[in-house]
Order: structure tokens, then C-alpha cells, then sequence
């Protein structure tokens, strides 16, 4: 009586070490439902294969314990693909390797497949636990009233006290495994659920924020194109009004096209870049913004030749454009912007720094999430699409920063050779 107990237990915990180690190594948000559905048959299979080849085993256990409580777990709660295959291992395994009776076996297990299939695609998307359980009880009796039918017609017999020991085993231990997993395949349910409505929020959101965004310079268009149509304008101011209205078009097609690399970022026309040029190419740029905020610009290079990287020019330079924007914005009553590029491990890294109001220790672990932002009128738009395209260019961003001293940007890129093969 205590080895069947002993059996049945060891089971239990094979099959309860197979169903973490799937919920483990499968998240469903990374594995197709598909591969995800077979490697759990797999899983079950190869534990109970492991079981097999190490512990001392019963004919009468495997056939009315292990086998119906895999099945009926793999049936029920993935489908017809993991249940057919869990099915096929099981049944070969008891009459190949345990020796248990063939007929009994396939009736049995064949039967309770079925009714499994036949309550997962029926009823198990509408089932609470309690009810869960209980079918999953009421049809192991009836695999194990099948399994004696079969087995007496069989011409084999098994005791009484015997067929009720393990039969009064294999009640809990299928109730302990359905409790068990059914409760971590519905935190995964909440889970994704959480996650869909995070994501729809944001969306959301995101949303609003372009809408506003987009509609004041189109409103302020729309001003300048009513106001030139008023009659006897003077040609100066008429070009003005135009150039003004241009101005909120291109603002806007600007904004959108911020979001559009926000949503999906992409590398379209990557190319060897020198990293020092393009820096030198966006300071006609922002030298009058950092005039105008008294900020004085530093540019260093550490490095003892150029340092190219793979990318995309235009995103590049958009990337730290808008870093450079937001040190000069940190600076209202000026400061010093240092930007300096070197190398370091195989990697270009350039470091943009500012003496400005600096940031918390909180705002630094939100950089780049939606909507953050230290402006007052700001969405965080800009950021977050400065660190999804660093990352798509296969790069790093780290912040480092502290109130009242400044923010200090580092961004790493791994070096490339120069198209031409020049060397400095």
C-alpha cells in the first residue's frame, strides 16, 4: 500500500515539475500558440520519460495515474494537438516499455481524450475552477471504469484493494494538478489582459497628444492663409504670412513623422557614418538656440582618428538634435552644453552633457516611457523616439543626472570601418 502511495506521489510531482518548467520557459506573449501548445505535449513527455527511466514503476499505477492525469491535463487545457500527441507517447510508452494491457489502455485513454477534447472546445473557456475540477474528476472515474471493463474482458484481473488504493490517489493528485494550473494559466490570462489594456491606453493617449500637437500649427495656417487673403497686402508681409504658414506645415508633418518613428522605427537606407561629421553638421543648427538661452557649446574629440558607426544619416542627426534641444531647454539662464565623442571597447560613445536644473532620481527611470516629459508644455514624444532609434541602429543610451547639476547623455554605437577604407 505505501509503494503505490510512493508512486503515485513521485508522479505527481513529475508532472507538477513539467507543467512549471512549460509555464516557464513559454511565455505566451513570445511563443506562437501553436509551438507553444506542442512543446507543452513535449515537456509532459519528456519528464515522464525521465520518471520512467529512474524510478521503479507499476504496470496498474502508470495505467490508472499518470497516464489519464497527463491526457486529461493536456486534453482539457491545451487542445487537440498537445492532447493527441500526449496521447500517442503515452499509450506507446505503457505498451512498449511499462507492459500494460493494450486494449484497456487505448479504450480507456481514447475515451478520455475524447471527452477532454470535447470539454475544452465546449465548455472550458466558461468554467470556474470548482467546475474544473470536477469534471476533470468525474472523467477519471470514467477512464477507470473503461479501463476495468476492458481489462476483466480481457481475461487479466486486478484486486479490489488494489484498483481503490490507486484509483483514491489519482482523485487528489488530478484535482492538486488542475488547481495548480489552472491558477498560473489565469494569472497569465490577467496578466495579458493587463497588459492589452496598458497598451490601448497608451494608444489612446498617444493619440490626444498628436492630435493637439498637429492641430496648433495647422491652426496657426489656417491664420496666415485667411489672412492672406485680405486685399491690398504689401508683397513683404504677404511673403511673410507664407513662409509662416509653411512653418505650421512642416511643424506638423514633423510631429507626425515623430510618431510614425515612435510606433514603428526603422532603419531604411543604413550606411558607414562619420560620427564627428555629422556632430559638425548640426551645429549651424543649433548654435542659435544656444545663443539665444546664453549657452556656450564645447565640442571635444578624444578619439585618435574618426569614428564611424552603421546607420541612418537622417535619424542620426535627428537623434541628437533633439538631445541637444533638451540639454540647451534645461539651461533657461545659460549654462555649458559639452559634447564629446571617443572610444571605448570596440564602441563609439558620444557624451552629451549640460549644466542644467538636472533631474531626479525618479524622472531618470522614466526617460523614454510615453508621455514623460520635465517641460511644462512638452509630451515626451521627442525622447521616446530618440531612444527607439538608437536601439533599432543597434545602439545604447544611458542618462545620468542630478538636481541642480546637470544631465549627462552617453550614447554607444559599435565602430564600423569607413566605406572607403581611409584610416586617419
Amino acid at each position: 500500500m505505501t509503494t503505490i502511495f510512493i508512486q503515485e506521489f513521485h508522479e505527481l510531482l513529475y508532472i507538477l515539475g513539467a507543467c512549471l518548467m512549460f509555464l516557464l520557459i513559454t511565455p505566451k506573449s513570445l511563443v506562437l500558440e501553436l509551438h507553444r501548445k506542442l512543446t507543452y505535449a513535449g515537456i509532459l513527455v519528456v519528464f515522464s520519460v525521465c520518471y520512467l527511466s529512474i524510478e521503479p514503476i507499476d504496470a496498474n499505477v502508470y495505467a490508472l495515474h499518470l497516464m489519464p492525469i497527463a491526457i486529461l491535463l493536456a486534453s482539457m487545457f491545451e487542445g487537440v494537438l498537445p492532447g493527441a500527441a500526449t496521447w500517442l507517447a503515452f499509450v506507446c510508452c505503457g505498451f512498449f516499455i511499462v507492459g500494460t494491457n493494450w486494449a484497456a489502455n487505448i479504450a480507456s485513454n481514447t475515451t478520455l481524450l475524447a471527452a477532454g477534447l470535447a470539454f475544452h472546445y465546449r465548455s472550458f473557456y466558461r468554467s470556474s475552477l470548482g467546475l474544473l475540477i470536477l469534471n476533470a474528476l468525474a472523467l477519471l472515474v470514467m477512464h477507470a471504469a473503461v479501463f476495468f471493463v476492458v481489462f476483466d474482458l480481457a481475461g487479466e484481473g486486478m484486486e479490489l484493494s488494489t484498483a481503490a488504493m490507486i484509483v483514491s490517489g489519482a482523485l487528489p493528485s488530478t484535482a492538486l494538478v488542475i488547481y495548480a494550473y489552472y491558477r498560473v494559466k489565469n494569472n497569465e490570462k490577467l496578466h495579458e489582459e493587463l497588459y492589452n489594456a496598458e497598451k490601448y491606453q497608451i494608444m489612446g493617449q498617444l493619440a490626444a497628444a498628436i492630435s493637439h500637437e498637429v492641430r496648433n500649427p495647422l491652426t496657426m495656417t489656417s491664420g496666415f492663409l485667411q489672412m492672406m487673403g485680405k486685399e491690398s497686402l504689401h508683397p513683404e508681409t504677404l511673403e511673410r504670412y507664407r513662409k509662416h504658414a509653411i512653418e505650421g506645415v512642416d511643424q506638423a508633418t514633423s510631429i507626425i513623422s515623430d510618431y510614425l518613428n515612435y510606433a514603428k522605427p526603422a532603419v531604411e537606407e543604413a550606411r558607414t557614418i562619420d560620427v564627428d561629421e555629422e556632430i559638425a553638421s548640426l551645429t549651424p543648427w543649433i548654435a542659435p538656440l544656444a545663443a539665444m538661452s546664453d549657452v556656450e557649446i564645447q565640442l571635444h574629440h578624444q578619439a585618435d582618428s574618426s569614428l564611424y558607426m552603421t546607420g541612418e544619416p537622417k535619424k542620426f542627426q535627428q537623434c541628437l538634435l533633439n538631445l541637444m534641444k533638451n540639454a540647451i531647454e534645461a539651461m533657461p539662464d545659460g549654462g555649458k552644453l559639452t559634447i564629446t565623442t571617443r572610444t571605448e571597447n570596440e564602441h563609439a560613445v558620444i557624451t552629451i552633457a549640460d549644466t542644467g536644473v538636472g533631474m531626479s532620481k525618479m524622472q531618470l527611470k522614466r526617460i523614454g516611457m510615453p508621455f514623460f516629459t520635465t517641460k511644462e508644455k512638452g509630451t515626451g514624444l521627442g525622447l521616446m523616439v530618440v531612444v527607439s532609434l538608437v536601439h533599432v541602429m543597434g545602439g545604447r543610451i544611458v542618462f545620468s543626472s542630478k538636481r541642480g547639476r546637470g544631465t549627462v547623455c552617453e550614447l554607444r554605437f559599435r565602430l564600423n570601418e569607413p566605406a572607403d577604407g581611409r584610416t586617419d
